[in-house]
């Protein structure tokens, strides 16, 4: 890895992705604009699942699109209150080259048994979109689509306000703010029944490269257009995720951040944010992308942090402290995004992520609190990683994994599979006590003893373990 200047105090991370010369190379920049990719090519993408793993999905895309643009944010929601699930895309733009034609804001909607191959929804306005939340924000019942955007053109980040048909596709609500927002979360901060909007920000030259987080306080379903909370820290911000790590009812804000700062926790004492971090990570090192999640089930949340290699900080009563990290020996360059999700449907958050700058995404299975050091699934594209999403695409009753890229094929969607052998509980390969003391822990609730895929734990889950007893799985 070289290190080349880019704002000062920053990085820009330069890496060979691929090995065939025969493709033309090309370069690609991250949607904040600190990291380039100088990609050779490669023959092929490549994944795998871990033996024994119960990751639903197999090893190779069961849908991907053809369009060529860069993928800045993902959401899988029914925008049009059909009943399916649509896919929101925020595109944004970059000094990549080849040059991308468009960065418009796109929906692919549902058909009914996948996405449409073509996206039908288009946004009026073309700004580089780094980010996508969804959200009643104005409280009329629809949802809306919070767009953060940036640049160098510093754009403001938008809402397209929802309608029973579907969201109009240009913005009703710009912000004031004079930043280059890169991530952004709605959240109800001060627990006055409507979704506030945070952004964390960055500035657009050496001469002027931070900015400080900012809330958008949102007031009977009126969105303030100018923050009305700030962070006394100017820095760079890219992950935003809240939780209650400290136990006393409000919910705290986790930030991640690039180098020179570090990644910390904002307190909130009584709906209102302190300005500086009550905890922080201890390194400057770049970091993208925080998830809070009770990975433990000790009733305190875990924070997630997208490092090189990704780390896990236990939570002991509000003290934190690192417990996990991805094995050392893989190659881990240039982290986009990360998420806390049940990927296997077991009641535990798992842990999943995408690369920008070697193209991973990764699946990590939580066991009773427990993590493998390597992935359980992984997905080797050739193409950058810069944002990934979860939902039932297909309408089967259970979520895919969609993660989307900078390249010819932006998007790609994983269907989730049924297990061969769903009786098989703990996934050992046997249909033993274990399972079923695991499914009567589980009983009159999904949690982790659904086996006929209805959505509960109860006497039908429970016939057909026992006609399967005993019984050695494939």
């Amino acid at each position: 890895m070289n290190r080349v200047p880019y704002f000062s105090a920053t990085a820009t991370l330069i890496i060979i992705a691929g090995t065939s010369l025969a493709a033309q190379p090309r370069t690609e920049v991250s949607k904040d604009g600190l990291y380039t990719v100088i990609v050779k090519g490669s023959e092929s993408a490549e994944s795998y699942v871990r033996r024994g793993s119960g990751v639903p999905f197999g090893t190779e895309p069961d849908w991907q699109n053809d369009l060529r643009i860069q993928v800045g944010g993902l959401k899988a929601v029914d925008v049009n209150n059909d009943g399916l699930t649509d896919l929101i895309v925020g595109c944004y733009h970059s000094n990549s080259f080849p040059a991308y034609p468009q960065w418009t804001n796109l929906i692919y909607l549902n058909t009914g048994s996948g996405l449409e191959a073509t996206p039908s929804w288009e946004s009026t306005d073309e700004v580089s979109t780094t980010d996508i939340q969804v959200g009643d924000i104005n409280g009329d019942g629809f949802i809306d689509i919070f767009a953060a955007n940036g640049d160098f053109a510093m754009s403001p980040s938008v809402i397209y306000f929802g309608t029973p048909s579907g969201p109009n596709n240009t913005p009703g609500w710009f912000s004031n703010d004079n930043a280059w927002s890169i991530a952004s979360l709605l959240f109800d901060i001060d627990h006055d029944g409507d979704l506030d909007a945070i952004t964390g920000n960055e500035g657009n030259s050496p001469d002027d490269p931070y900015r400080p987080i900012n809330i958008f306080r949102n007031d009977d379903g009126v969105l303030s257009h100018t923050p009305t909370w700030q962070s006394a820290e100017w820095s760079i911000q890219n992950g935003l995720s809240m939780a209650d790590f400290d136990g006393d009812g409000w919910e705290d804000l986790a930030v991640s951040k690039w180098v020179n700062f570090e990644t910390g926790v904002y307190r909130n004492i009584g709906g209102a944010l302190q300005t500086m971090p009550i905890w922080s990570d201890g390194t400057t090192e770049d970091e993208k992308g925080v998830a809070w999640a009770d990975f433990d089930f000790d009733g305190f949340p875990e924070l997630a942090v997208g490092h090189d290699p990704t780390r896990i900080f236990d939570n002991d009563g509000g003290v934190m402290g690192p417990v996990w990290w991805e094995a050392d020996s893989a190659p881990y360059y240039g982290h986009s995004e990360l998420m806390a999700y049940d990927v296997d449907g077991d009641g535990d958050q798992d842990l999943a992520e995408v690369h920008f700058s070697n193209g991973h995404a990764r699946i990590y299975l939580n066991n009773n609190g427990i993590f493998n050091s390597t992935a359980d699934w992984q997905y080797d594209s050739i193409s950058v990683g810069t944002a990934i999403a979860f939902g039932d695409i297909n309408g089967d009753g259970r979520d895919d994994f969609i993660v989307g890229y900078s390249g010819d094929v932006s998007i790609v969607v994983f269907y989730a599979q049924a297990p061969p052998c769903p009786e098989d509980l703990n996934d050992d390969g046997q249909i033993d006590q274990a399972d079923l003391g695991q499914l009567l822990a589980a009983y009159n609730s999904d949690d982790g003893g659904d086996i006929d895929g209805d959505g509960d734990t109860d006497q039908a889950d429970l016939g057909q373990l026992l006609a399967a007893y005993g019984e050695s799985c494939p």
